[in-house]
C-alpha cells in the first residue's frame, strides 16, 4: 500500500497515511475536518546501476567517494 500525504484544508495541519490505491479523501487528524488536500511528491527511488547516472563511468576505484556515496567499480 502506498503512503500518501495530506494537508487540510481547514487547519493546514500536513499528515500521512497509509492506504490501499484509489483512496483519495481523508479526514484531517487532527481536527476532523473533510476537505484535505492530497500533496504531490517524488517517488522515493534510486537507480544505481549503470547508464542511469552521468557519473557511472567515472573510473573511480572502489572505496573511493563519488557522487555522495561508495563508487561500486
Amino acid at each position: 500500500m502506498p503512503n500518501y500525504k495530506f494537508k487540510c484544508l481547514e487547519c493546514g495541519h500536513c499528515f500521512e497515511k497509509l492506504l490501499p490505491a484509489g483512496h483519495e479523501d481523508q479526514k484531517c487528524l487532527e481536527c476532523g475536518h473533510p476537505e484535505t488536500e492530497k500533496l504531490l511528491e517524488a517517488p522515493g527511488v534510486q537507480y544505481k546501476a549503470d547508464g542511469f547516472t552521468k557519473k557511472s563511468d567515472s573510473g573511480c576505484s572502489k572505496g573511493d567517494k563519488c557522487c555522495g556515496g561508495d563508487c561500486s567499480k
